[in-house]
């Protein structure tokens, strides 16, 4: 079964839920949509807040939404979506930002070109030993990704990219990234309503066919282990 490697769906943080309620109705969607296992990763700014401020909202988010926990669910781990910048060399803490029993560290860039400080950021925390994944890479310039896959870092995309694409030429290139084994998984994307995401979950099967969904599941599987999964 498919895994969502970045389920943005905590309040509270960039990007996320609306509400306890709406966070509840969207883990019923990626249960609904066939998905085994979702990681939740709400975004981290360096810029905004400490690792332990960001660590003690995430707690009081899961709390609350432990009271709420729909009774359809798929597994669910815990990690963060890590927004580089330069602040994060400074950080002794960065393992509390790895998916919760790992050493995975899921990684954003920012959008427009990036100067060779972040590129050295995010260099510094692949040499601290961690597995460095780069979310929404297909967001990120052509040549940006590639250079990325030649370093040995892995890259996660984004379903509504997958399927949606017109472009023949890029539906190939994201083929051939899977094919290469440079993208691990797959992320959700909720910025529209709960049926659209739903409907677009459901067509990544037939968009690239039963040997790439096979790969992606194994991927990501092995990218979760050693997680800790936080529902029963």
């Amino acid at each position: 079964m498919l895994i969502d490697l970045g389920a943005n769906l905590l309040p509270g943080f960039v990007g996320g839920s609306r509400d306890i309620e709406a966070c509840a109705e969207r883990i019923t969607t990626l249960y609904s949509s066939g998905l085994g296992a979702a990681l939740l990763t709400p975004r981290y700014y360096p810029a905004k807040m400490s690792v332990s401020e960001f660590i003690d909202l995430r707690t009081t988010v899961l709390m609350n939404l432990s009271e709420h926990m729909p009774k359809r669910s798929p597994a669910l781990y815990l990690g963060s979506e890590v927004y580089v910048d330069e602040r994060l060399k400074y950080i002794s803490d960065i393992g509390d930002l790895a998916v919760m029993g790992t050493r995975t560290v899921i990684a954003v860039m920012p959008e427009g070109s990036w100067e060779t400080a972040l590129l050295d950021t995010l260099y510094a925390i692949k040499m601290a030993d961690y597995d460095v994944l780069i979310a929404h890479i297909d967001r990120c310039p052509d040549w940006y990704a590639e250079d990325l896959f030649k370093l040995g870092y892995r890259g996660i995309i984004d379903v509504e990219s997958l399927v949606n694409i017109s472009s023949i030429f890029k539906r190939k290139q994201f083929f051939e990234w899977i094919d290469n084994g440079y993208i691990v998984g797959l992320s959700t994307n909720f910025a529209a309503d709960e049926k659209r995401a739903h409907e677009k979950i459901m067509k990544v099967h037939s968009v690239i066919g039963d040997k790439r969904t096979a790969s992606l599941a194994e991927s990501s599987a092995h990218a979760l282990a050693g997680a800790v999964k936080i529902t029963q």
